[in-house]
């Protein structure tokens, strides 16, 4: 025998074996029998010990010698070895590990004959186990067991389930014939296991297929066992092996005819409470099965046991078992949702069970108590509405359609009344945890998903019914909670209501100003509502004035502003025109607003764009007037902060100063500048006077221009002080786009005195919108933009790829800018001295080496989009041709070694343009390279390089074949796959 290893030698032997060489699988197992029993066992104690101090890198290696241990060969005999009582129960937990992972692996390294001596020596061990109530070492064993049997099927063992009951129920073993029940306990987790470990066996599709017909055969035999349980045994730990051997068999796919005997006994033993869980499980895998509704009859016949639940249900609400209304509830949900097609049917009878049904399903939903405090059962209800209104309005005959929705319009109707209950905040706010808050939240996020499928199956009935609900609720005085959850409902209609809607919204928009404002809460949603209809009341202005004035008041409430400000832009959005007379009443709440040191930033941007939208409407003058209003204290704030630069304390907060004031004007000008066509008929005249979105936004940036000169004096190297400068430009230019062109020598001077290191992502988004405007303008100071960004980008750059692997962010940006460039306006580029040129050779040569994915996949359209140009221009094309070779050569070991195999796709794209764009010289360059046996690497064998070669050169090959090529290729170069497939 060898000599036995310290476990410090075994480590340090495996970590030296694996600096030395790549270990394959083979290896590792090979490996693996370099230990003794004895070794191996030392190492399972230190390796689960709670004291052990090893290291990650010790108990990684340590872990695949275990690992790869279970499948050597040595495994058939320290199984055994380690199922030994005085061994550490981590030993004989591996060796039951072990040996169940050898049967499902390698049971053909053993003859007949040690295979049965093999199931001879496992029955044993399990008898053994179970007399002392190792319970995880006998899941083990069993399932190794159950391995066996599988694979002994049919053709070793014939009737083998049959064999099994009499082999442990007729046992002459001693414990067994103490305690006969332990027998009958083996044989269910045998039957139980088996047809889920079916699923795990590794065999041949033919075999697998025998082994399922002899499966199917003997459930008879498996039905009969059962059945004499029942009839024989009362112990509970027996009894409620019976339902989980059941479920298996079922998922198994053993179709639910052959258990229909069980269905009386099945919902008899929910009375049964040590049995109910198990039950419960059972009857969750019948009513979920995929297979249900080929088998209508059948499952009619279990409607009838389900309506019964309603027994137990009152029971248990009772005596307030919620653990078991909500199981009850379950199994009821479960059912509908899985068989409404089946329930919808037997409604079109003249039985009443399924209107019987869904009064159950109601009761559920209409569960008294507090969600989720007293009651979480309601929520599982709602897809069982869900889906009953998604087979009704799926009914292909319109008649038919129409007489199920009269049956079922009642429970619908019925339904909005419990959720408005339902859905109603509690009076007191305070019985809620954090946790209960965020679940009632979501909560009420899916009652309003349940009333959208209300709206989609009745109509403007449920807006209706909303609506004579709210009329009731203000004619009795009810709380407000009540009134907030209705009005919370209706909000949710505003996508199925029509804009020219007029004979039900009007009464019930007509009813807000009655409605109980005595809590912010109420006020808030009736706030979001009126948001949510902006697109209906911009079709009905005369409603509207009975709703500005809410919006308008809450904005002067702290806790309000959100909602009022939400409100209020969208109604301005959809009605500039008629809301621009609000402006005197808006404005100066708005500006008190602004003035608020302790407005969040949301508020603060919402405020200035509803400022934007309603003086976008008014002319210039006015324009200009409140502008001037606005901005005077912001540019005086401005002047404060530049000239605060002695007090280096405050750098940073005078830095998000300007930073803040800076984002106050681009929120401003964009707003100003939003368009939107209204059509409002008799006030067409008042658009006439819709102000000179030009002049105003010209005579802003004149104005700020000093001002923003001054700032770069400072900030000119300054990232998020040039961010926040470039918006301003760039929205600017989206805004008056040609008519831009009065203030563009302002925007190249803004942009001349930014540093040479700023190159971010607004700084190009500006050059490029004002490229694509102008771009036909011969003007030098147009294409004068295309150069700064070139020089900057070759100032920063300066050939270094380690500044391209510090910067991938910035360089992503920069490869999409130029791509697009390169592609949308090529005559920019025509204009580029040869620099340019050679700037975007290094670029592709580096670039194209980075491991970052996003920026890879931008600079590998930038390079297809250059080689694509240089078709059309010829110092671009002898540029190429010049650095082609070795380009390749990087492209080619980035395939092939260098960069990580996730990037090939990317890396596909270069090439492949490369070979469609100049054929002869591509397939030269690769030639030239692949010539050497030892590039990219010698694992790249004739047939892959062939393989390569003629792909380039067929003419027909669509990108997506291209690209599985040069994965293919790839792998053979990192030995990843055994022989190289060249597919047509």
């Amino acid at each position: 025998m060898k000599p036995l290893q310290s476990l410090s030698e075994v480590i340090r032997s495996v970590l030296l074996a694996s600096r030395i060489i790549r270990i394959s699988t083979t290896d590792n197992i090979n490996m693996a029998t370099n230990y003794s029993a004895d070794d191996i066992e030392r190492i399972i104690n230190d390796f689960y010990s709670p004291t052990s101090q090893l290291s990650i890198s010790e108990r990684q290696q340590m872990n695949a010698i275990l690992e790869n241990s279970q499948y050597s060969s040595l495994a058939w005999d320290f199984s055994w070895t380690f199922l030994n009582i005085n061994k550490s129960a981590s030993v004989q937990f591996f060796g039951a590990m072990a040996l169940s992972n050898k049967i499902s692996k390698n049971l053909s390294e053993l003859d007949d004959n040690q295979i049965q001596q093999l199931f001879q020596q496992l029955v044993q061990r399990l008898i053994f186990y179970n007399s002392i109530n190792s319970k995880q070492i006998i899941i083990k064993l069993t399932i190794a067991l159950c391995q066996l049997i599988l694979n002994m099927m049919p053709d070793k063992w014939n009737n083998g389930l049959t064999g099994i009951i009499t082999l442990f129920t007729q046992s002459q073993n001693e414990f067994l014939l103490q305690q006969p029940e332990k027998g009958h306990l083996i044989v269910l987790d045998i039957l139980t296991i088996l047809p889920e470990e079916f699923s795990r066996i590794n065999v041949t599709k033919s075999r697998r297929s025998s082994i399922r017909v002899e499966l199917e055969k003997e459930f008879s035999t498996v039905l009969d066992y059962l059945q004499f349980i029942i009839s024989t045994f009362n112990q509970i730990d027996i009894l409620s092996k019976i339902f989980s051997c059941l479920s298996k068999w079922l998922e198994f796919g053993i179709s639910i005819l052959k258990i229909e005997i069980f269905f009386q006994y099945l919902f008899t033993s929910l009375n049964n409470q040590y049995l109910f869980d198990d039950v419960c499980q059972c009857l969750t895998v019948i009513f979920t099965s995929p297979d249900a509704l080929k088998y209508p009859t059948t499952f009619s016949r279990l409607l009838p046991y389900v309506l019964q639940l309603e027994i137990l249900l009152d029971q248990y609400l009772t005596i307030e078992n919620k653990e078991k209304v909500e199981c009850i509830t379950k199994l009821i949900t479960e059912f509908g949702e899985n068989l409404t097609q089946l329930i919808v049917q037997i409604s079109m009878t003249q039985n009443s069970q399924s209107q019987n049904f869904c009064h159950l399903v109601m009761k559920c939903t209409n569960m008294k108590g507090q969600y989720p405090i007293e009651e979480t059962c309601s929520e599982l209800t709602f897809n069982f509405w869900h889906a009953l209104k998604e087979e009704i309005t799926s009914t292909n005959e319109e008649k038919n359609q129409a007489i199920l929705l009269e049956k079922f319009r009642p429970y619908f109707e019925h339904l909005i009344e419990v959720l408005i209950s339902k859905g109603q905040i509690p009076e007191n706010e305070n019985v809620f945890t954090s946790e209960d808050k965020e679940l009632f939240r979501s909560y009420r996020l899916n009652i309003i998903d349940t009333m959208m499928c209300m709206y989609d199956v009745l109509g403007n009935r449920a807006i209706e019914v909303l609506g004579n609900h709210l009329l009731t609720s203000i004619d009795q005085n009810q709380s407000w909670q009540r009134q907030e959850s209705i009005i919370y409902l209706i909000g949710s209609g505003s996508e199925y209501i029509q804009s020219d809607e007029n004979q039900i919204l009007p009464s019930i928009f007509l009813l807000i100003p009655k409605l109980n404002f005595s809590n912010n809460l109420i006020i808030k949603t009736t706030l979001t509502v009126l948001g949510q209809y902006s697109n209906w009341l911009s079709n009905h202005q005369d409603i509207l004035q009975n709703c500005v004035h809410l919006c308008i008041n809450g904005l002067s409430n702290s806790e309000l502003i959100e909602s009022s400000s939400i409100a209020l832009k969208e109604l301005i959005k959809e009605n500039r025109i008629y809301m621009s007379k609000y402006l005197h009443d808006i404005f100066p709440i708005m500006k008190n607003v602004l003035e608020n040191v302790h407005i969040q930033s949301n508020d603060r941007i919402r405020c200035l764009t509803i400022i934007g939208y309603i003086l976008s409407v008014h002319p210039s003058k006015i324009v200009i007037e409140y502008l001037n209003i606005l901005l005077s204290p912001e540019v005086n704030k401005l002047l404060n902060y530049l000239s605060d630069i002695e007090n280096n304390q405050n750098a940073i907060i005078r830095k998000e100063n300007i930073c803040t004031t800076l984002n106050f004007i681009s929120v401003l000008i964009t707003a100003i500048g939003y368009y939107d066509d209204q059509n409002n008929g008799v006030e067409n005249e008042q658009q006439l006077n819709i102000s000179n979105t030009s002049e105003v936004l010209c005579c802003i940036l004149r104005d700020l221009d000093p001002i923003l000169h001054m700032i770069l004096k400072q900030y000119a190297d300054d990232i998020q002080v040039t961010e926040k400068i470039c918006e301003i430009l760039s929205r600017t230019v989206t805004i008056l786009k040609e008519s831009s062109s009065l203030i563009f020598n302002t925007f190249l001077q803004i942009l001349q005195n930014m540093g040479p290191n700023i190159l971010h992502v607004e700084f190009l988004n500006f050059v490029r919108n004002t490229l694509l405007l102008f771009s036909k303008d011969t003007n030098q100071s147009v294409f004068n933009l295309f150069l700064i960004v070139l020089h900057k980008f070759g100032h920063l750059f300066n050939g270094d790829i380690q500044w391209l692997k510090d910067h991938v962010d910035t360089v992503e940006d920069i490869a999409n800018f130029f791509g697009q460039i390169i592609k949308k306006l090529p005559n920019v580029i025509h204009h580029c001295p040869d620099d340019a040129y050679v700037l975007f050779i290094q670029f592709m040569k580096n670039g194209i080496q980075l491991h970052e994915q996003g920026a890879l996949k931008s600079i590998s359209t930038f390079i297809s989009n250059f080689i694509e140009y240089t078709k059309l221009n010829q110092r671009a094309a002898d540029l190429l041709q010049q650095n082609g070779f070795e380009f390749v050569q990087i492209l080619l070991k980035c395939i092939g070694e260098t960069s990580p195999h996730h990037l090939i796709d990317s890396l596909s794209l270069p090439l492949f343009t490369l070979s469609k764009s100049y054929l002869q010289w591509t397939t030269y360059w690769v030639q030239q390279c692949l010539n050497d046996p030892n590039f990219p690497t010698s694992s790249a064998k004739r047939q892959h390089r062939e393989a390569l070669l003629k792909i380039l050169t067929s003419e027909r090959t669509r990108y997506s074949n291209f690209k599985d090529h040069i994965n293919t290729f790839s792998l053979a170069c990192r030995e990843t796959i055994p022989t190289y497939e060249t597919k047509d």
